[in-house]
């Protein structure tokens, strides 16, 4: 994915949406993840959606299924959409309990770059595993 992908793309959402959270909710290590988030203060003001259990909610968002079940997508307040190490920062803003992370890293020059390279590997390494489980190519998933 090109840098500027990584770091968002302007849509034609109106500013001051809610926030959405893309995850796959099939991938127990990101299910535990984002139930950790959803279970803190502020979370309740953001809208989560399971890609894995409802894939006909990307059409909406524009976002092809399998590029949302290969890295997190967050569509910030702004209507920008965010993926990999951006997206987690765009979620940390919208946690009390992070903004400090949000923050920290966001001052720090080239820093969420790096976090994304490291994500990026990382991610890659989580998909082919989700495509030895069946998933691949499958909205929804296997079932």
């Amino acid at each position: 994915m090109a840098q500027s992908e990584a770091r968002g793309v302007t849509t034609d959402r109106a500013a001051g949406q809610r926030v959405t959270v893309f995850f796959d909710g099939g991938c127990p290590l990101c299910r535990r993840e984002i139930d950790h988030y959803r279970r803190l203060h502020g979370a309740e003001h953001l809208d989560w959606l399971d890609i894995h259990a409802d894939p006909d909610g990307l059409a909406a968002a524009g976002i092809p299924w399998q590029q949302a079940m290969e890295r997190l997508h967050v569509r910030d307040g702004a209507g920008i959409l965010r993926t990999g190490a951006y997206a987690f920062v765009a979620l940390w803003r919208e946690l009390p309990g992070y903004r400090w992370l949000a923050r920290t890293v966001s001052v720090i020059p080239g820093f969420i770059w790096i976090m994304d390279r490291i994500y990026t590997v990382f991610a890659r390494w989580r998909w082919r595993r989700r495509c030895q489980e069946g998933v691949c190519g499958t909205p929804g998933g296997a079932r």
